[in-house]
């Protein structure tokens, strides 16, 4: 007799789902109904986010209706969405679209309005159409610009000229008023001038008008031809003066030439012929002596000016050569005055002349020689300002007047001079203060100084000399001449010499900052020595007060904790020593830092292994103890569970600490031995886990038709505790069937027929995963043949001699048990049988 024996083995079966949640978007920057001008540059921003992933993983793409506004990217860190661009017209709907790495998609939307805009007005106000210009003059350019619906400002302006191009050298831009004045130079020929203007939406006006530009303007030429300077007549008699004009730019007759006495004022105007000969007879000139000037000007502006000297009566004349008009000398300088003098009736040495100062009245009465020419030198004139007149008169009494104004500077005095600062170093600067001169008109003094080194002019100016300049062992120099701003008195000098710069130490510094016990200090210094010289440094460490003997800029521990060491720094220049510099450090221990702490999985379930992970580091050095302490709210509030002591990595084990619906985070305690540091992580909620049905089996196995019933049995399990409830489904001979309890009556199966039965586990929340067991009916009537397996554990032979097969199932649940004569209980697993073929 054969017997096949099902031994069962302990175990569970687990399922983790992982749910993936959409990303999150928000448009901020507009709202439904918002209106934007078409084609205007928008600017639309808002916010995306993600519950399971970075934000940097995420991908955002804008939408205006169903066209690309804006191509995907990554989203920043900040989770921040921008798109500027124009939104051409027609589009209703703006979409801000974003895209998680599991292609879970959200979309956020608003409705908006396109509103045409209207082109933006411009004007030309200058220059004005058919004006004519000069290329060497500038052209003022000015217009007005304004939109419908954008600022004037805001505006985008420019110039253009038909034979120039672009004048982008010519500001365009507009003000708040929308006025636009900029100023530039135009090549010769003829332009079409044109101010374009454009607002945001990219609409555009231009307004245009035509000039033309000549070549640089040349200022007319003129003289007078007739009657020569110097010339007279009897009053009344009428006058013919003639003069020539000249302009290369316009025709001589269109240049506008008007006459003028210095005595009568404007006398009147004339018209050039085309020759540029200008005719100008008049007869009311006073009785006297007349510069009589004529002033020929273009229609640029540019004049010329020509002038004789006219005498009605017969006076004499003159013309004083020297000095000339505006002249200035200083107290004591020798003048020298120079007339030439003549008469028509009189010999030129019989003419009596006299010189005449404003200030000092008749300085002379020097006749001319022979020749005409009366000259002579004066020193004596008082210190203000002249005006000269000479007059020479002849024998009839007529007499004429030479004028011109010429001022004598009185000089201020010598001032008093000082040098600091005094001793003076390399690194000072020398001022020079000069004071105390005194100007006899009363004028302000202002000094110029004058900078010599070693005795050598350096061109050096100005009160102060750089620090720059100063070298160790040399001799300054300082001249400080007193100016009243038309002639300067006698200048000052100061010396001094400049003397050794004592070196300098300019930072020290002791690395680390905050040591350890075991920690290599380094001192570092800077020595610096304003006369370049080389800065020898000397070290000295102390503790507590006490002298270390170490000399160098290093000094090696171990130290106390607590302890507080000085470096000192002295400097030596190879002349003198400097003042020392000190830093200080006190021996410490740094707190440890928790660099990272994460659990994992994210998403964990009854009779997971939750396992926590942490870096860290110490400023020291120093090893760190990792200590770990797991808390487990089951309802109650939180309470530890488990606590280590290791590396950086622990574990929980769900099967003995934490069930469904607990949550479980970790507090981490970092220590270097000295101080410590902690951290918690984020609370994990544990999960549902899913029902588990198994060991389905249809009993009897091996069903007879007519005689059997079919029995569907199963086990269930749940690792959350959950109470299992069973659902079944029949299919026979591969077609579904509308049976669903756990049995089949006799009278509804037939021999050959396979039937499967499947059970889904459900604990309440959720479906476990469904599992089968088939069976054919008949299979163990006469001529059927087929064949019994089964998950085989082994063979055997029991004492009354009978084979056994044993076969695997979970412990406790595989069926009815039974036992032999022999008292061997026997278990049935899952066995499969064939129906004839």
């Amino acid at each position: 007799m054969l017997f096949i024996l099902f031994l069962s083995c302990a175990g569970s079966e687990k399922n983790i789902g992982i749910t993936n949640n959409p990303p999150e978007a928000t448009i901020t920057s507009h709202s439904d109904g918002d209106q934007i001008f078409e084609l205007s540059r928008t600017l639309f921003f808002g916010t995306v986010s993600d519950d399971d992933d970075p934000t940097e993983d995420l991908l955002v793409t804008w939408y205006a209706d169903l066209e690309i506004l804006c191509e995907e990217i990554p989203a920043p860190v900040d989770g921040s969405a921008l798109c500027e661009a124009e939104v051409p017209a027609g589009v209703e709907r703006i979409t801000l679209s974003v895209r998680d790495p599991f292609d879970a998609r959200t979309d956020a939307s608003i409705t908006i309005e396109v509103v045409e805009s209207e082109a933006p007005e411009v004007q030309i106000l200058a220059p004005t159409d058919g004006s004519t210009h000069y290329a060497n003059q500038l052209i003022t350019f000015e217009g007005l610009v304004s939109d419908a619906e954008d600022p004037a400002d805001s505006l985008s302006a420019y110039w253009t000229s038909s034979l120039d191009g672009d004048l982008s050298s010519v500001d365009a831009t507009p003000n708040s008023n929308g006025e636009t004045v900029g100023y530039g130079n135009l090549t010769e020929g003829q332009h079409i001038i044109e101010l374009h203007v454009e607002d945001s939406s990219g609409k555009t006006n231009k307004d245009s008008l035509v000039i033309t530009v000549a070549g640089a303007n040349t200022a007319p030429s003129c003289e007078i031809t007739a009657p020569l300077t110097n010339s007279a007549g009897a009053e009344g008699q009428l006058v013919t003066f003639l003069g020539q004009v000249d302009d290369p730019d316009m025709p001589n007759n269109e240049l506008a030439v008007s006459w003028n006495s210095d005595k009568d004022g404007d006398i009147g105007t004339a018209t050039p012929n085309g020759a540029g000969v200008v005719t100008f007879p008049y007869d009311g000139l006073s009785l006297n002596t007349h510069v009589i000037t004529m002033t020929a000007t273009d229609d640029a502006g540019e004049a010329c000016v020509a002038d004789i000297l006219y005498t009605v009566g017969s006076p004499p004349n003159i013309v004083l050569t020297a000095p000339t008009q505006g002249s200035q000398y200083n107290a004591g300088d020798s003048i020298g005055f120079v007339a030439e003098v003549s008469d028509s009736e009189d010999a030129p040495d019989t003419l009596s002349i006299d010189w005449v100062s404003s200030i000092d009245g008749s300085f002379s009465t020097t006749s001319a020689a022979s020749n005409g020419i009366a000259q002579f030198n004066t020193s004596s004139l008082s210190s203000g300002a002249h005006d000269i007149t000479v007059t020479v008169t002849d024998s009839t009494g007529l007499y004429a007047e030479a004028l011109t104004q010429l001022t004598i500077n009185g000089l201020p005095s010598q001032p008093t001079l000082s040098l600091s600062p005094n001793p003076a170093f390399t690194s000072d600067a020398l001022v020079a203060n000069a004071s105390g001169s005194v100007d006899p008109e009363g004028s302000p003094i202002t000094y110029t100084y004058d900078w010599l080194r070693n005795g050598a002019s350096t061109g050096l100016t100005g009160s102060t000399l750089a620090s720059s300049e100063t070298t160790k062992g040399d001799t300054w120099t300082v001249r400080a001449t007193p100016s009243d701003g038309i002639g300067t008195g006698p200048f000052a000098e100061a010396s001094i010499t400049i003397s050794n710069q004592i070196p300098e130490v300019s930072s020290v510094s002791i690395s680390p900052s905050n040591p350890s016990p075991q920690s290599t200090l380094t001192c570092t210094a800077t020595g610096t020595d304003a006369d370049g010289d080389t800065v020898t440094l000397s070290y000295a460490w102390t503790l507590g007060g006490n002298l270390l003997s170490s000399t160098t800029d290093t000094l090696q521990g171990p130290f106390q904790q607590g302890e507080t060491i000085t470096c000192t720094v002295t400097p030596f220049d190879g002349m003198d020593t400097g003042l020392a510099l000190s830093d200080s450090v006190t021996i410490s221990n740094s707190p440890p830092s928790i660099t990272t702490l994460s659990l994992s999985p994210s998403q964990v379930y009854t009779d997971d292994i939750i396992q926590a992970a942490a870096t860290g580091s110490d400023p020291d050095g120093d090893p760190l103890i990792y200590t770990w302490d797991w808390y487990v709210d089951a309802g109650s509030g939180y309470s530890v569970v488990q606590s280590l002591t290791g590396p950086n990595i622990d574990s929980l084990d769900g099967l003995n600490h934490f069930d469904r619906d607990d949550e479980v985070y970790v507090a981490l305690t970092l220590s270097d031995g000295s101080s410590s540091v902690s951290q918690s992580s984020a609370p994990i909620t544990i999960l549902n886990t899913p029902p588990s049905a198994f060991n389905v089996l249809i009993s009897p196995s091996a069903p007879v038709a007519g005689l059997d019933d079919l029995v569907c049995t199963a086990q269930d399990n749940d690792a959350d505790g959950d109470a299992v409830s069973l659902s079944y489904s029949w299919t026979v001979d591969g077609a579904s069937t509308t049976y669903t309890t756990d049995t089949i009556p006799l009278t509804d199966i037939a021999d050959a027929e396979v039937w499967v039965c499947t059970v889904t586990p459900n604990d309440g929340t959720i479906d476990g995963s469904s599992s089968s067991a088939t069976v054919t009916v008949g299979a163990d009537v006469e001529g059927a043949t087929g064949v019994g397996f089964c998950a085989s554990a082994g063979m055997g032979t029991d004492p009354s001699g009978h084979q056994f097969i044993t076969c695997l199932s979970e412990s406790g649940v595989a069926g009815e048990s039974s036992t032999d004569p022999a008292a061997n209980t026997h278990q049935p697993g899952s066995i499969v049988v064939f129906s004839p073929e």
